[in-house]
């Protein structure tokens, strides 16, 4: 399936980023660059996918530009060469929403 078949298929645009994000899961902390986010999820570049499963729950915490730290809970929908894909929490839409800012 290509970039653009996914993209036909995505609910919410994703939005070009670059911010660096830390990826905790069972008790282990990676750090990682985002490469795109959306209201319902975000792309994180990881040369260690592999380490990864798919609906493993996951927890990012990132800096904002402001310096302010967030965190925000998620589950990995997805993995491949690049990184991982991850669904937020439903009902941590509104708090995405709310730092959107932030990410971009």
């Amino acid at each position: 399936m290509s970039d653009k078949d996914n993209a036909e298929k995505r609910a919410h645009e994703r939005k070009p980023t670059n911010v660096g994000v830390e990826i905790v899961t069972g008790g282990r902390v990676d750090k990682a660059i985002a490469k795109d986010v959306s209201l319902c999820g975000i792309f994180i570049k990881n040369q260690d996918s592999a380490g990864y499963d798919l609906d493993e729950d996951i927890v990012l915490a990132f800096e904002s530009r402001t310096g302010k730290a967030h965190t925000i809970e998620g589950k990995i929908v997805r993995k491949d060469a690049e990184g991982i894909g991850i669904r937020f929490k439903k009902e941590l839409i509104a708090t995405a929403l709310k730092h959107a800012e932030e990410w971009l």
